[in-house]
C-alpha cells in the first residue's frame, strides 16, 4: 500500500529543543532516546512529511519510507543534521493506545541507524529528508514480531551554533501491522467487526456576520470560497466520499452529517454575497464555486443516510443558558436542532428523523428540552456516558425518552488529534497525522488488539474535519482493505439505531467542561440580545399585503445569536466578536424604524399647535411604537398612546403640545417599542414659538385674577383692622 501524507507541520511543542540525557541519543543504533524537552527552549527546526508508505504493514511489506523536508526556523546555523526512524513495543490494549495518544510512548524497541541529512543548515533554508527502513532484516532495521499497532517516531538531531547535539524535531504516529512482514499469512479473525462511519460536512467556524432580510449576506472573510473550490477542504470531503462509490461496502457504511448553517451560507453565496474587510465591504468571489459545490453535494447524498448537526455547530449547553425574562428561551434552542427542513429544501433529502450529533457535553437542561424539540436520539462519545458504555449498543438516557447512540471514543480521539495539555504527539492542527492514527486505531478495533471489539464500531471524525483529500481517500481505502480482508464488515447508522437500547445511562457532564466565559459573561450578553429580539417581535404584526411573519423577519437575528454560541469558536475573543456581530444585526434592524430630524426649525403657528413628527418604517411588517419627548422644558406634550406604522411607510404624526414660553428651544424625540427597546436614532427638533398656549394663558390669567382677589382681600382686611383700632 502506498499513500502520501500531505505536508504536515509539527506544533511548537513537538519542535522544542530536546537536549541529550545520554550520549547514546546521537550514537549507535542500540542507544535509547530518553531525553525530555527542556522548558522555554526556542524552536529550531520544522519537519514536514510529504510521503509515508506503507500506511499499514502486511506480510508483503519489506520497508517503510518517510520523506519530506526540514527547515531551519531558528536564528542559528545548525550543523550535522541526522535522522532515523524508531519503533516502540506493540500496543495491545485500549489503555495503551489511549496513553499513546496523550503522551509520546517509548520508541526504543528497534531503530535504524542515523543517516546524514545535511552538513549544515542556515536560518530560513531547507533540506530534503528521506529515510527508508528495512523491516525484520536484523540490526539497523525495524522489528515487527506480531500483528498489532506500534508507535513510530521520526527523530531529527542536530547541533545549533553555541549549543550541543540535541533532538531538534520529531514526529510521532501509530503504525498498524495486519501481518508480520516476511511472515506467514495471519490466521483469519475469530469474528468480523461491523463498521459504520459518520462523514461530517461542516465549516470550521460560522462565517455570516450580517444577513439583512432580502439583502445580500456579509461574511467575515472569503475563505469559504477557497474551501468550496476544487482542491479546497469542503470540496475534498465531497470528492473523497464520491470516489468511494466504487466500493459499495465502504460507500454504504457512510452517513453524512450536515450543518444547516453551512448549507444556508453556501446557498446565500450562490446568489451573490459580500465580504467584510478592513477597508470596507467588497463583493465575494465564490459564487460559482458555491453553485458547483452545492450541486456536487446534492448528487453525493442522494438516497444516502443523512443526520443533522446543530445549526452552526451550536454548543447546546451554552445555548440553554440564554435567558429571556429569567427563563430559558427554548424556542432559540429548538431552532438550533431543527435544521431538517433546510437540508431537505436544499438537497432534496430528509435527514434521519430526530437524530442529532451535538458537539460538546450536554448538561441536564439541554438534555431535558431536546425531547420537546423533537430529538429522539443523540450521537455521543462512548466514554461520555455514565456508567461508561462500550460503543456497541444504544442506551436510554435516564429520566428521558432520549436514546444515546455511542460512537467509538478511541477512534474519534485519534482522528481529532486532540491532546492532553503539554503533549506533542498529534497536534490538533495535524489532520494528516491524525488520519494515520485514526486508521491505526480502527485497525486495532477490528482485530489488532488483544481483545476484539464485542460489537459494531461507529467512527466519528471531528465536525470541522480538516484532513486533506488524499488523507481522506487513504482512510476510506484502508476501511475497504479491512473489509476485503474480513476484519471489518459494512454497517449503517440506521442498522445501529434499529437495535433496542440496552439499559440506562446518563451523559457525564461537569460544569468545568463548559468554560466560565461561555456560562457567564458571554451568555449574559446573549440573553440581553435575545430579550431585545423577543421585544421587537412583540412590537411587530403581519402586514395584510406583504404577509411577512415577524418570526421570519427576525430569524437571521436569532441565527446570529446561535452562531455566537458555536462550539467551533477557538477562543473567548472570537466568541465575543460573534456576540458583537449578533448585536450589530439587531441594531441594524432597530434603526430601520426611526423618527426623522427636520431639515429646518419648526415654527408653531400658535402656543397650542401640535408638534408634527415624521416616522419611517422600513420593515415589511407593521410596527407598534411609543413616542418619547426629552429635554422639553419649554413644551408640555399631551399623553400619546402607542402608535402603529404600516410596513414600508412614512407617516406624519401630530403630537398635541402646549408651549410654556415664547422663544426658541429644542426637543429630542425618540421611538421605542412598547416594551422599551429603542428604535432608530433620536431626532432633535428646533422649535420657534411666538406666544403661549391657550391653556397656559388661561392658567396665567386665572392665576393673575386669583392673585388680584387675594391682594384685594388683604387690603380690605387691613382697612377694617385700622377702623377697629380708631374706634
Amino acid at each position: 500500500m502506498s499513500a502520501h501524507l500531505a505536508r504536515s507541520r509539527l506544533a511548537a511543542a513537538a519542535l522544542a529543543l530536546l537536549f541529550l540525557a545520554a550520549s547514546g541519543l546521537v550514537g549507535s543504533s542500540g542507544a535509547t532516546a530518553s531525553a525530555q524537552p527542556l522548558p522555554d527552549t526556542p524552536n529550531r527546526l520544522q519537519l514536514d512529511i510529504d510521503e509515508f508508505a506503507p500506511r499499514m504493514l502486511d506480510t508483503d511489506s519489506e520497508t517503510v519510507t518517510v520523506s519530506g523536508t526540514i527547515t531551519n526556523i531558528g536564528d542559528r546555523r545548525i550543523s550535522d543534521l541526522t535522522a532515523r526512524l524508531q519503533l516502540g513495543e506493540r500496543q495491545g490494549t485500549e489503555r495503551a493506545i489511549a496513553d499513546s495518544l496523550s503522551e509520546p510512548p517509548p520508541t526504543d524497541a528497534s531503530m535504524t541507524t542515523f543517516i546524514d541529512v545535511t552538513e549544515s543548515l542556515d536560518p530560513g533554508r531547507s533540506a530534503a529528508l528521506r529515510i527508508t527502513a528495512s523491516l525484520n532484516a536484523g540490526p539497523g532495521s525495524l522489528r515487527v514480531d506480531s500483528t498489532g499497532v506500534y508507535p513510530l517516531l521520526v527523530n531529527v538531531n542536530g547541533t545549533p551554533e553555541y549549543g550541543g547535539p540535541a533532538r531538534l524535531a520529531s514526529m510521532n504516529m501509530l503504525l498498524p501491522a495486519v501481518g508480520v512482514p516476511g511472515g506467514p499469512a495471519p490466521e483469519p479473525p475469530d469474528g468480523t467487526t461491523d463498521v459504520a462511519m459518520l462523514w461530517p460536512i461542516a465549516d470550521t467556524r460560522p462565517r455570516i456576520v450580517a444577513a439583512p432580510y432580502n439583502g445580500q449576506v456579509v461574511l467575515s472573510d472569503d475563505e469559504l470560497a477557497v474551501d468550496l473550490a476544487p482542491g479546497g477542504r469542503l470540496d475534498a470531503l465531497v470528492s473523497a466520499a464520491e470516489a468511494a462509490r466504487s466500493d459499495q461496502q465502504v460507500f454504504g457504511s457512510l452517513c453524512y452529517a450536515l450543518d444547516p448553517d453551512l448549507l444556508e451560507t453556501v446557498e446565500a453565496m450562490a446568489g451573490g454575497y459580500q465580504v467584510r474587510t478592513q477597508s470596507g465591504v467588497v463583493a465575494g468571489r465564490g459564487t460559482e464555486a458555491a453553485k458547483r459545490w452545492l450541486v456536487s453535494l446534492r448528487e453525493l447524498v442522494r438516497g444516502q443516510c443523512i443526520v443533522q448537526l446543530p445549526f452552526a455547530d451550536a454548543d447546546l449547553s451554552a445555548l440553554s443558558r440564554v435567558r429571556r425574562d429569567g427563563s430559558a428561551d427554548q424556542n432559540l434552542s429548538a431552532a438550533a436542532v431543527n435544521g431538517g427542513p433546510t437540508i431537505q429544501r436544499l438537497l432534496g433529502m430528509r435527514p434521519l428523523g430526530g437524530v442529532l450529533w451535538p458537539s460538546g457535553p450536554l448538561d441536564r437542561t439541554a438534555v431535558s428540552w431536546l425531547g420537546e424539540a423533537g430529538v429522539g436520539a443523540v450521537l455521543t462519545p462512548s466514554n461520555g456516558l455514565e456508567p461508561t458504555r462500550p460503543s456497541d449498543s444504544g442506551v436510554r438516557l435516564a429520566g428521558t425518552a432520549l436514546r444515546a447512540q455511542p460512537f467509538d471514543s478511541l477512534v474519534a480521539r485519534s482522528l481529532s488529534g486532540t491532546l492532553a495539555a503539554g503533549s506533542a504527539l498529534t497536534p490538533a492542527d495535524e489532520p494528516d497525522v491524525a488520519v494515520q492514527n485514526g486508521l491505526a486505531t480502527l485497525a486495532f478495533r477490528t482485530g489488532l488488539g488483544d481483545e476484539q471489539s464485542s460489537g459494531p464500531v461507529l467512527v466519528a471524525p471531528p465536525h470541522g474535519w480538516t484532513a486533506p483529500e488524499d488523507e481522506l481517500r487513504t482512510l476510506l481505502d484502508t476501511v475497504g482493505e479491512l473489509m476485503a480482508d474480513g476484519q471489518a464488515a459494512p454497517a449503517s447508522l440506521q442498522q445501529l439505531l434499529g437495535e433496542e437500547p440496552v439499559g440506562e445511562a446518563r451523559i457525564g457532564y461537569a460544569a468545568s467542561e463548559v468554560s466560565a466565559e461561555v456560562s457567564g459573561a458571554v451568555t449574559d450578553a446573549m440573553s440581553e440580545i435575545d430579550t431585545t429580539i423577543g421585544d421587537l417581535v412583540d412590537a411587530m404584526s403581519v402586514d395584510a399585503t406583504l404577509q411577512i411573519e415577524p418570526q421570519e423577519l427576525t430569524r437571521p437575528l436569532r441565527n446570529g445569536l446561535i452562531r455566537a454560541s458555536s462550539a467551533a469558536w477557538p477562543d473567548l475573543l472570537s466568541r465575543r466578536n460573534a456576540v458583537a456581530d449578533a448585536r450589530a444585526q439587531v441594531d441594524a434592524l432597530r434603526k430601520r424604524v426611526t423618527v426623522e430630524t427636520p431639515g429646518q426649525p419648526l415654527t408653531l403657528a400658535s402656543g397650542s399647535s401640535p408638534l408634527p413628527i415624521y416616522l419611517t418604517n422600513d420593515l415589511p411588517v407593521v410596527m407598534t411604537v411609543r413616542v418619547e419627548l426629552a429635554n422639553a422644558s419649554g413644551l408640555r406634550p399631551a399623553p400619546v398612546g402607542d402608535l402603529t406604522i404600516p410596513a414600508g411607510a412614512k407617516v406624519t404624526q401630530r403630537i398635541p403640545t402646549e408651549a410654556l414660553r415664547a422663544g426658541r428651544f429644542s426637543v429630542v424625540v425618540s421611538l421605542t417599542t412598547p416594551g422599551g427597546t429603542e428604535l432608530g436614532t433620536p431626532a432633535r427638533f428646533e422649535l420657534n414659538s411666538n406666544e403661549y398656549g391657550v391653556i397656559t394663558l388661561v392658567l396665567t390669567a386665572g392665576a393673575a385674577g386669583a392673585l388680584l382677589l387675594l391682594s384685594g382681600r388683604r387690603i380690605y382686611r387691613r382697612i377694617q383692622e385700622r377702623k377697629a383700632a380708631n374706634q
